[in-house]
């Protein structure tokens, strides 16, 4: 005869059995579940809430509101068609631009790029690209002009220490401007993996801190051209106004 406490252990043991059937795993913790992680950038930098910067390169690898409604733009104003009016003005949202003689304007690649603009020049042709993240833009001016400036390194694979940096305004507006050549190494691939470094080249930007929140423009490209094209970016920068 089997004794009372071998019952009771069967019965633990077949209850055991048929709450593990209907065990799915263990409950996940709450607030646990891992959320798509928003792209941080279109390269590498100081993008909001990422430790990327994205004015680091000219490659789209990577950029979040690629494909968006431009209405969807953190900061609020749609982008425009990045396309110049009859007079040769750009609208960018919160301010507008002149394209300089002999530039030709370019389709945005994403809702990020207000506008993209090629400029001729005896080395090949050079790009702008005007860049816009909303009113917490990306960062404070100099932590991105020291991202820029690290970027490029001279022939010995040494930091470049003349990099120039100049303050002025321009309809009101605060205008931080920095110029800095030799070898860049802040491309990206279109697979996201870090571009081998050119030689000769050359960046001058700008950071135009408008009522609408800051604006981006990265001029980069063949050394010679871009310093061909010095004058030209600076008259763009001069003819900056707020939009109507």
């Amino acid at each position: 005869m089997m004794s009372p406490s071998f019952h009771v252990f069967t019965m633990s043991l077949a209850l055991c059995v048929a709450a593990g059937c209907q065990n799915k795993g263990p409950a996940p913790k709450e607030g646990s579940s891992a959320a798509p992680q928003v792209g941080t950038s279109e390269t590498s930098g100081a993008h909001p809430g990422a430790a990327q910067d994205p004015h680091a390169g000219m490659a789209l690898t990577g950029d979040p509101h690629a494909g968006m409604d431009p209405s969807q733009v953190p900061g609020g104003a749609a982008a425009t068609s990045g396309q110049p009016d009859a007079s040769g003005m750009i609208d960018l949202g919160a301010v507008a631009i002149k394209v300089p003689a002999k530039w030709s304007a370019q389709a945005p690649k994403s809702a990020m790029r207000r506008a993209q603009l090629s400029a001729p020049g005896s080395a090949g042709d050079a790009e702008l690209i005007v860049y816009f993240f909303g009113p917490q833009g990306a960062g404070t001016a100099q932590e991105n002009l020291d991202r820029w400036i690290g970027q490029f390194s001279n022939p010995d694979g040494s930091a470049v220490s003349d990099a120039k940096q100049t303050s002025s305004k321009a309809s009101g507006m605060d205008i931080t401007r920095l110029e800095v050549a030799g070898q860049y190494a802040g491309g990206m691939s279109p697979t996201g993996q870090q571009q081998a470094g050119q030689a000769n080249q050359r960046m001058i930007a700008a950071i135009v801190n408008s009522q609408g929140g800051p604006y981006y423009f990265k001029f980069l490209g063949p050394s010679a051209t871009v310093a061909e094209n010095s004058a030209a970016f600076d008259g763009l920068i001069s003819s900056i106004v707020a939009s109507p």
